[in-house]
């Protein structure tokens, strides 16, 4: 369910945070995005007009015999309506103060920081504006996603479910977004019941529909762009600098947990950055099947309630006391030169201290000269080429 996938089915589980034999844990730092939250306006208005498609369907089956729907999954269809997509809502804000109900017992244990709105630290991309420019100006995602849409994939779903529905042509790409816009956020927010738009889709067309969100975040806020990876520097600055604190038993004003929540771009720009779920492969329209083990998998990475846990335990280790281990959707990250997860802060440090002391997000201002010498070499020929006309003409 790509971005929209209840966190339910995706988090560690039982098996989240083992107990370290010979550790101890001493700060936890954290960065989750919002809960299951409710669609946009542009997203209601869509899913509100599947009323519509919805008795094109029914009629479909019932009078014009067309269509491959089975009996049980057009009865669930029946009885579908959309009021209750308009009445739901939560945000970061909501989340967080939720997690502090469920950790504290309370709202109001722990007095929250108020972010800005140009908030240069959890989101730093909305102020960026490189990152705003190359999303407006043929990005890379829009291209990415065009050319999917255009391909064997995704044009034989389009054929394939509008058969299943009944109709002889092939429904819209925006009526393909609705249906599963209300599937996923319909089994979001119920998850042991099946919403009639996702019967409507195969396993493998899920996939196709997940892949396709995927191509989208991977150029949006992931590693299809250099500038992602210097956007959740910010972060994990905050993170290190905490940590370089108590690696040297400097806990004074030191919490013991820290947490942000954000957005799923911010999370996305901090795994950018870390080097975490990283593919092999760039992601294509192209490479669908290839891809099928890839790591860049929103369903995974940036589900509802998504996070990033980092916790830094003191441990009796004659080489390096001071250890660190990550949690993706608490699930440990199997970084290369770690013990099953478990890092030696000194092997952080060597590869995220450089990068997290030179925070420097002056590119995003930055104008690339390079943008601006063909068209001022043309205007200087042009003004030499008037002179030497005007030159050549007094001299006739």
């Amino acid at each position: 369910m790509a971005t929209k996938t209840a966190y339910h089915f995706v988090h560690g589980g039982k098996t989240r945070f083992q107990t370290l034999p010979n550790c101890r844990p001493v700060q936890i730092w954290m960065l989750a995005t919002h809960g299951t939250r409710c669609p946009s306006i542009q997203e209601i208005d869509k899913i509100v007009s599947l009323t519509e498609l919805k008795e094109q369907i029914l009629q479909n089956h019932e009078e014009r015999k067309e269509g491959h729907m089975c009996n049980r999954d057009l009865d669930n269809l029946r009885r579908w309506r959309p009021d209750e997509y308009l009445f739901r809502t939560t945000e970061a804000h909501n989340s967080m103060t939720s997690f502090m109900e469920g950790l504290f017992g309370s709202t109001t244990a722990v007095l929250p920081e108020e972010s800005s709105l140009n908030d240069t630290f959890l989101t730093a991309y909305k102020t960026c504006g490189v990152w705003k420019n190359e999303e407006n100006e043929g990005s890379f995602e829009n291209m990415e996603r065009s050319r999917f849409d255009a391909g064997p994939e995704f044009q034989n779903l389009l054929r394939n479910v509008s058969r299943r529905i009944g109709f002889l042509y092939n429904i819209s790409a925006d009526r393909i977004d609705a249906m599963y816009d209300a599937c996923r956020y319909q089994k979001a927010w119920s998850v042991t019941e099946l919403s009639p738009w996702c019967a409507v889709f195969s396993k493998e067309e899920l996939r196709i529909l997940e892949y396709r969100e995927d191509l989208d975040y991977y150029y949006k806020a992931g590693y299809g762009r250099d500038i992602n990876t210097r956007l959740g520097c910010p972060l994990l600055h905050d993170m290190m600098r905490h940590f370089w604190n108590v690696a040297r038993d400097e806990m004074s004003g030191e919490p013991a947990g820290i947490f942000y929540f954000s957005d799923i771009i911010s999370l996305q720009n901090l795994l950018t950055t870390m080097g975490i779920n990283e593919d092999q492969t760039r992601l294509t329209a192209y490479n669908y099947k290839e891809m099928a083990r890839r790591q860049w998998r929103t369903s995974i990475i940036s589900s509802f309630a998504a996070n990033l846990i980092a916790v830094f335990y003191k441990c009796h280790d004659v080489k390096d006391r001071n250890k660190v281990i990550f949690y993706l959707g608490e699930k440990p990250i199997r970084y290369d030169g770690c013990q099953v997860g478990l890092c030696d802060w000194e092997l952080l440090k060597s590869k995220f201290g450089e990068v997290a002391s030179n925070c420097k997000l002056d590119i995003c201002w930055k104008t690339n000269a390079a943008t601006f010498s063909f068209p001022n070499s043309i205007a200087i020929l042009l003004v030499c080429f008037i002179v030497l006309v005007r030159l050549g003409y007094q001299q006739l």
